[in-house]
Protein backbone atom coordinates (compact mmCIF):
# COMPACT_ATOMS: atom_id res chain seq x y z
CA UNK A 1 0.00 0.00 0.00
CA UNK A 2 1.31 3.44 -0.98
CA UNK A 3 -0.39 6.13 1.16
CA UNK A 4 -1.26 9.67 0.09
CA UNK A 5 -0.48 9.39 -3.62
CA UNK A 6 -2.59 10.02 -6.70
CA UNK A 7 -3.69 7.76 -9.51
CA UNK A 8 -0.69 8.63 -11.69
CA UNK A 9 1.85 7.50 -9.10
CA UNK A 10 -0.16 4.34 -8.41
CA UNK A 11 -0.36 3.43 -12.10
CA UNK A 12 3.37 4.04 -12.45
CA UNK A 13 4.17 1.90 -9.40
CA UNK A 14 2.00 -0.90 -10.75
CA UNK A 15 3.68 -0.79 -14.15
CA UNK A 16 7.15 -0.90 -12.61
CA UNK A 17 6.19 -3.85 -10.39
CA UNK A 18 4.59 -5.82 -13.23
CA UNK A 19 6.36 -8.99 -14.38
CA UNK A 20 4.32 -9.70 -17.51
CA UNK A 21 5.19 -7.95 -20.79
CA UNK A 22 1.61 -6.72 -21.41
CA UNK A 23 -0.19 -4.43 -18.96
CA UNK A 24 -3.97 -4.00 -19.12
CA UNK A 25 -5.53 -0.87 -17.63
CA UNK A 26 -9.11 -0.39 -16.42
CA UNK A 27 -11.03 1.36 -13.62
CA UNK A 28 -12.81 0.21 -10.48
CA UNK A 29 -16.19 1.36 -11.83
CA UNK A 30 -15.74 -0.43 -15.16
CA UNK A 31 -17.15 -3.80 -16.22
CA UNK A 32 -16.43 -5.72 -19.40
CA UNK A 33 -17.62 -8.66 -21.52
CA UNK A 34 -15.96 -12.05 -21.09
CA UNK A 35 -14.20 -11.68 -24.45
CA UNK A 36 -12.74 -8.25 -23.66
CA UNK A 37 -9.20 -9.38 -22.82
CA UNK A 38 -9.06 -11.64 -25.85
CA UNK A 39 -10.03 -8.75 -28.13
CA UNK A 40 -7.37 -6.48 -26.64
CA UNK A 41 -4.51 -8.96 -26.45
CA UNK A 42 -4.87 -10.51 -29.91
CA UNK A 43 -3.24 -7.48 -31.50
CA UNK A 44 0.03 -7.98 -29.61
CA UNK A 45 0.86 -10.93 -31.86
CA UNK A 46 2.23 -8.16 -34.07
CA UNK A 47 5.54 -7.15 -32.42
CA UNK A 48 5.17 -3.62 -33.78
CA UNK A 49 1.98 -2.99 -31.79
CA UNK A 50 2.70 -1.25 -28.48
CA UNK A 51 -0.78 -0.24 -27.33
CA UNK A 52 -4.42 -1.17 -27.92
CA UNK A 53 -7.57 0.64 -26.85
CA UNK A 54 -11.30 0.29 -27.32
CA UNK A 55 -14.59 2.16 -26.95
CA UNK A 56 -16.36 3.15 -23.75
CA UNK A 57 -20.07 2.65 -23.13
CA UNK A 58 -22.13 3.99 -20.25
CA UNK A 59 -23.20 1.30 -17.80
CA UNK A 60 -26.39 3.17 -16.90
CA UNK A 61 -28.83 4.95 -19.25
CA UNK A 62 -28.87 8.71 -19.52
CA UNK A 63 -28.52 11.23 -22.31
CA UNK A 64 -25.52 13.10 -20.89
CA UNK A 65 -23.88 9.86 -19.81
CA UNK A 66 -24.26 8.36 -23.27
CA UNK A 67 -22.96 11.50 -24.97
CA UNK A 68 -19.96 11.62 -22.64
CA UNK A 69 -19.17 7.95 -23.27
CA UNK A 70 -19.47 8.49 -27.02
CA UNK A 71 -17.01 11.36 -26.70
CA UNK A 72 -14.51 9.09 -24.94
CA UNK A 73 -14.97 6.48 -27.64
CA UNK A 74 -14.45 9.05 -30.38
CA UNK A 75 -11.24 10.16 -28.69
CA UNK A 76 -10.10 6.56 -28.34
CA UNK A 77 -10.68 5.99 -32.05
CA UNK A 78 -8.05 8.68 -32.74
CA UNK A 79 -5.53 7.04 -30.41
CA UNK A 80 -6.32 8.93 -27.21
CA UNK A 81 -7.14 5.82 -25.19
CA UNK A 82 -8.96 5.88 -21.88
CA UNK A 83 -7.34 4.37 -18.80
CA UNK A 84 -10.58 2.42 -18.37
CA UNK A 85 -9.89 0.46 -21.55
CA UNK A 86 -6.36 0.09 -22.82
CA UNK A 87 -3.43 -2.33 -22.90
CA UNK A 88 0.22 -1.65 -23.65
CA UNK A 89 3.66 -3.22 -23.63
CA UNK A 90 5.49 -2.66 -20.37
CA UNK A 91 8.84 -2.04 -22.06
CA UNK A 92 7.26 0.57 -24.36
CA UNK A 93 5.81 2.36 -21.34
CA UNK A 94 9.18 2.48 -19.60
CA UNK A 95 10.99 3.62 -22.76
CA UNK A 96 8.42 6.40 -23.17
CA UNK A 97 9.19 7.62 -19.66
CA UNK A 98 6.23 6.07 -17.86
CA UNK A 99 3.23 8.00 -16.67
CA UNK A 100 4.02 11.70 -16.67
CA UNK A 101 2.93 13.85 -13.77
CA UNK A 102 -0.09 15.72 -15.06
CA UNK A 103 -3.11 17.14 -13.30
CA UNK A 104 -5.46 14.93 -15.29
CA UNK A 105 -5.75 12.71 -18.38
CA UNK A 106 -2.57 10.76 -17.70
CA UNK A 107 -3.98 8.07 -20.00
CA UNK A 108 -4.16 10.46 -22.96
CA UNK A 109 -0.66 11.71 -22.26
CA UNK A 110 0.65 8.14 -22.15
CA UNK A 111 -1.15 7.09 -25.33
CA UNK A 112 0.28 10.11 -27.14
CA UNK A 113 3.86 9.28 -26.15
CA UNK A 114 3.45 5.58 -26.93
CA UNK A 115 3.00 6.53 -30.58
CA UNK A 116 6.73 7.12 -30.68
CA UNK A 117 7.40 3.52 -29.62
CA UNK A 118 5.42 1.70 -32.31
CA UNK A 119 1.91 1.10 -33.63
CA UNK A 120 -1.19 1.77 -31.57
CA UNK A 121 -4.45 0.05 -32.47
CA UNK A 122 -8.09 0.93 -31.82
CA UNK A 123 -10.38 -2.12 -31.69
CA UNK A 124 -14.11 -1.25 -31.76
CA UNK A 125 -14.95 -4.79 -30.58
CA UNK A 126 -12.95 -4.41 -27.35
CA UNK A 127 -15.57 -2.33 -25.54
CA UNK A 128 -16.22 -1.86 -21.83
CA UNK A 129 -19.01 -0.40 -19.70
CA UNK A 130 -18.21 2.32 -17.20
CA UNK A 131 -20.08 4.54 -14.79
CA UNK A 132 -20.10 8.22 -15.76
CA UNK A 133 -20.12 10.24 -12.51
CA UNK A 134 -22.02 13.51 -12.25
CA UNK A 135 -18.88 15.67 -12.20
CA UNK A 136 -17.84 14.23 -15.56
CA UNK A 137 -21.24 15.11 -16.99
CA UNK A 138 -20.74 18.67 -15.75
CA UNK A 139 -17.35 18.82 -17.47
CA UNK A 140 -18.94 17.87 -20.76
CA UNK A 141 -21.63 20.52 -20.32
CA UNK A 142 -18.91 23.09 -19.58
CA UNK A 143 -17.05 22.13 -22.74
CA UNK A 144 -20.22 22.63 -24.77
CA UNK A 145 -20.74 26.03 -23.13
CA UNK A 146 -17.16 26.98 -23.96
CA UNK A 147 -17.76 26.10 -27.59
CA UNK A 148 -20.77 28.41 -27.56
CA UNK A 149 -18.67 31.16 -26.03
CA UNK A 150 -16.12 30.77 -28.81
CA UNK A 151 -18.89 31.04 -31.40
CA UNK A 152 -20.03 34.32 -29.84
CA UNK A 153 -16.49 35.63 -30.12
CA UNK A 154 -16.36 34.84 -33.83
CA UNK A 155 -19.82 36.31 -34.37
CA UNK A 156 -19.04 39.65 -32.70
CA UNK A 157 -15.58 39.93 -34.31
CA UNK A 158 -14.52 42.09 -31.40
CA UNK A 159 -10.83 41.38 -30.67
CA UNK A 160 -11.41 41.40 -26.92
CA UNK A 161 -14.45 39.12 -27.11
CA UNK A 162 -12.77 36.81 -29.59
CA UNK A 163 -9.66 36.58 -27.43
CA UNK A 164 -11.67 36.02 -24.24
CA UNK A 165 -13.75 33.23 -25.73
CA UNK A 166 -10.72 31.63 -27.39
CA UNK A 167 -8.70 31.67 -24.18
CA UNK A 168 -11.54 30.18 -22.16
CA UNK A 169 -12.26 27.48 -24.72
CA UNK A 170 -8.65 26.51 -25.42
CA UNK A 171 -7.95 26.31 -21.70
CA UNK A 172 -10.74 23.77 -21.30
CA UNK A 173 -9.03 21.64 -23.93
CA UNK A 174 -5.44 22.30 -22.89
CA UNK A 175 -5.69 21.23 -19.27
CA UNK A 176 -6.47 17.66 -20.17
CA UNK A 177 -3.05 17.11 -21.71
CA UNK A 178 -0.63 19.70 -20.38
CA UNK A 179 2.02 19.21 -17.75
CA UNK A 180 2.05 21.59 -14.81
CA UNK A 181 4.72 21.66 -12.08
CA UNK A 182 3.52 21.34 -8.52
CA UNK A 183 2.46 24.63 -6.98
CA UNK A 184 2.17 26.48 -10.30
CA UNK A 185 -1.29 27.71 -11.24
CA UNK A 186 -2.23 28.21 -14.88
CA UNK A 187 -3.75 31.49 -13.80
CA UNK A 188 -0.39 32.67 -12.48
CA UNK A 189 1.01 32.27 -15.98
CA UNK A 190 -1.95 34.24 -17.36
CA UNK A 191 -1.40 37.06 -14.86
CA UNK A 192 2.28 37.21 -15.77
CA UNK A 193 1.30 37.35 -19.44
CA UNK A 194 -1.13 40.20 -18.82
CA UNK A 195 1.60 42.14 -17.09
CA UNK A 196 4.03 41.47 -19.93
CA UNK A 197 1.75 42.62 -22.73
CA UNK A 198 0.77 45.69 -20.71
CA UNK A 199 4.45 46.58 -20.50
CA UNK A 200 4.87 46.21 -24.27
CA UNK A 201 1.50 47.71 -25.18
CA UNK A 202 3.08 50.63 -26.97
CA UNK A 203 4.81 48.28 -29.41
CA UNK A 204 1.59 46.47 -30.36
CA UNK A 205 -1.25 47.29 -32.67
CA UNK A 206 -4.49 48.01 -30.77
CA UNK A 207 -6.23 44.96 -32.25
CA UNK A 208 -3.35 42.65 -31.23
CA UNK A 209 -3.23 44.06 -27.72
CA UNK A 210 -6.98 43.67 -27.16
CA UNK A 211 -6.98 40.13 -28.57
CA UNK A 212 -4.03 39.00 -26.43
CA UNK A 213 -5.55 40.65 -23.37
CA UNK A 214 -8.80 38.81 -24.01
CA UNK A 215 -6.99 35.53 -24.62
CA UNK A 216 -5.10 35.71 -21.35
CA UNK A 217 -8.21 36.87 -19.50
CA UNK A 218 -10.01 33.80 -20.84
CA UNK A 219 -7.23 31.56 -19.56
CA UNK A 220 -7.35 33.36 -16.23
CA UNK A 221 -11.12 33.04 -15.96
CA UNK A 222 -11.19 29.35 -16.83
CA UNK A 223 -8.56 28.40 -14.31
CA UNK A 224 -10.01 30.67 -11.66
CA UNK A 225 -13.19 28.61 -11.94
CA UNK A 226 -11.51 25.20 -12.18
CA UNK A 227 -8.49 25.64 -9.89
CA UNK A 228 -8.44 28.78 -7.79
CA UNK A 229 -11.99 29.36 -6.62
CA UNK A 230 -11.39 27.27 -3.50
CA UNK A 231 -7.92 28.68 -2.87
CA UNK A 232 -8.22 31.10 0.10
CA UNK A 233 -5.44 33.39 -1.16
CA UNK A 234 -5.05 33.03 -4.92
CA UNK A 235 -8.80 32.88 -5.45
CA UNK A 236 -9.29 36.28 -3.79
CA UNK A 237 -6.70 37.76 -6.12
CA UNK A 238 -7.84 36.23 -9.40
CA UNK A 239 -11.59 36.71 -8.98
CA UNK A 240 -11.51 40.54 -8.93
CA UNK A 241 -8.66 40.58 -11.46
CA UNK A 242 -10.63 38.49 -13.96
CA UNK A 243 -13.73 40.64 -13.45
CA UNK A 244 -11.71 43.83 -13.89
CA UNK A 245 -9.98 42.71 -17.08
CA UNK A 246 -13.28 41.49 -18.54
CA UNK A 247 -15.00 44.82 -17.83
CA UNK A 248 -12.04 46.69 -19.31
CA UNK A 249 -12.22 44.64 -22.49
CA UNK A 250 -15.98 45.13 -22.72
CA UNK A 251 -15.52 48.90 -22.57
CA UNK A 252 -12.96 49.03 -25.40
Amino acid sequence: IIPDVGIVALRQAGAEAAVNPIIVSTDADTTFPTFWLEKLLRHFSDPNVVAVGGPIMSSTPGTMKDIYAEGLSASASTGLFSGANMAFRRDALLKAGGYVKVRRAEDWALATRLRGQGRIVYDPEAYVYTDVPFNRQLEFAALAANAGLLSIGFATRSPGSLGLSSGFFLSSLGTVIDQVPDGLHHSQVAVAGLGLISFFRGAMKPYTYRFLSGLLAGVLGHHFITEDIFDPIWGRINGPLFAGVTLLLAST
